[in-house]
């Protein structure tokens, strides 16, 4: 009965250690590497082949496989990060990783994107340094990578299937790298992060025209919509990258278009709280405002905005909408021809997305293709002037509502213009002054009441204290 009873413990603590490695495999693994202090001019295999724990034969050469794959970093001499890719189509198809989506810290909320730089490359595995990163000082250093993007190519990737651009596709990486410094010696460890895909992305821009003092001008409104890989009841942040140059489009003498250097303003972080809004130049006392929030469902956003029955098929199969920048929109003629000047938008994509689904909140880096638009808006308001909207401003800001403060107004004019209709037209001015009088006695009567209903409450309360008073000398 003993014996059998100590067989049954061995078997226990034999599953006990088992499940143990299952769980460390699965969720991190820890690795001692001798070229943490390597230069980066080193080759790529002779660099992995320092890993006890690297064998060549598990990465196979795969000519139809297009993907790129993280499989370690390492921090050089120079206080560099290094990142090592498998990428099985190498021998045959040369592809080259041109970014990755990576936060510094344990979580995701800082990500953005850090352009690489291949330094080596042999059969199926690239070395890479990444730009504009130098190596803390400190003795934990975490490189939490969502994501590692390359061009898109016409002969083995899909195109958008609408009139957008990909630019450079987005391949899952997942993984929360840290790097420990434990007296001098430099050991790695990573874990496997959960991400969210982004699905059917499309940008386009509303055009709100007169949006500005001139007729000629707009407002250019850019979004990109999408849909996920997981449900989102709640979308809450999110953050995006983009990059944009200024163009000059001449037409007549002089023909073409000029660009400005292409300008990449780094994440914008979009709240649920956010509003944008119609950018305006010089007097917009005559011009309409336009207003939304910077997060909204697709199907808001087409119950609110005027869209194009294209537009509206390329929605289809998306859920969200970010609306995450506004530009200028100007056209002028002189004597040699016409002129444009706007801005291009291009390489969008889907940084991160903080959301809550079943009432557990997320915030998870997302996996996103960089992708262009067509230039071409999409929908939009047209002539939209409201050449009263400085009488409702300026009542706003008075605490005066509309309709009095109009009347008032068309008292003013009447007091001025009538001396003047008098001497010209009599009768007319006659008529006038009876108007004038009925419209005078009637803001008389408006004001009396308002300030009847001002001193109400406070003459309520002088006939309590009196009635106080009564009762204590009684």
């Amino acid at each position: 009965m003993e014996q059998k009873q100590t067989y049954k413990k061995i078997i226990l603590v034999i599953l006990l250690v088992c499940l143990a490695l299952s769980m460390f495999c699965l969720f991190g693994q820890a690795i001692d590497l001798a070229y943490a202090d390597t230069p980066n001019s080193t080759n790529v295999l002779e660099d992995l082949q320092k890993d006890e724990n690297f064998n060549i034969e598990d990465y196979l050469d795969k000519s139809d496989d297009y993907s790129i794959q993280v499989i370690q970093i390492a921090e050089s001499t120079a206080k560099e990060l290094l990142i090592y890719t498998y990428q099985p189509c190498q021998r045959t198809c040369y592809i080259v990783a041109t970014c990755i989506n990576m936060s510094l810290s344990e979580e995701v909320k800082d990500t953005k994107l850090y352009e690489l730089e291949m330094l080596s490359n042999e059969g199926v595995f690239c070395k890479y340094k990444v730009n504009d990163v130098k190596v803390a000082d400190t003795d934990y250093r975490y490189y939490n990578i969502i994501s590692i993007y390359r061009a898109w190519n016409k002969d083995y990737d899909e195109d958008s299937g609408n009139d957008n651009t990909i630019n450079e596709v987005a391949f899952n990486v997942g993984k929360l790298f840290k790097a420990s410094t434990v007296n001098g010696k430099v050991t790695y460890t990573h874990e496997f992060e959960e991400i969210i895909e982004i699905i059917n992305p499309y940008v386009d821009f509303l055009r709100y025209s007169n949006g500005f003092w001139l007729a000629s001008g707009a407002c250019d409104s850019h979004y990109i919509a999408f849909d996920t890989d997981k449900q989102i009841d709640k979308l809450m942040e999110a953050s995006i990258s983009y990059e944009y140059r200024s163009a000059h489009s001449q037409v007549g003498m002089n023909e073409g278009t000029t660009y400005g250097p292409i300008q990449k303003p780094g994440p914008k972080i979009l709240k649920e709280t956010d509003k944008g809004q119609t950018i305006e130049y010089g007097n917009p006392w005559f011009t309409k405002n336009f207003e939304w929030d910077r997060i909204q469902s697709v199907e808001t956003f087409k119950k609110t905005e005027k869209l194009k029955p294209e537009t509206e098929k390329n929605l289809e199969g998306t859920k969200w909408v970010l609306r995450f920048y506004e530009t200028s929109f100007n056209t002028f003629w002189d004597g040699t021809g016409g002129y444009t000047d706007y801005t291009e938008i291009t390489n969008v994509t889907i940084l991160r997305l903080k959301f809550i689904t079943n009432g557990r909140l997320y915030d998870l880096g997302a996996v996103s293709n960089k992708i262009t638009g067509d230039n071409i808006p999409g929908g939009g308001e047209h002539n939209a002037v409201d050449p009263f909207r400085w009488l409702k401003d300026l009542a706003e800001k008075l605490g005066i509502p509309i309709w009095v403060f109009v009347l008032i107004i068309v008292l003013i004019i009447l007091a001025i213009a009538l001396p003047i209709l008098s001497l010209i037209f009599p009768i007319v001015g006659q008529v006038l002054k009876v108007v004038f009088k009925a419209l005078c006695k009637a803001v008389e009567w408006i004001l009396k009441a308002i300030i009847w209903i001002i001193a109400l409450p406070f003459k309520g309360i002088a006939l309590l204290i009196n009635k106080i008073k009564g009762g204590g000398s009684a």
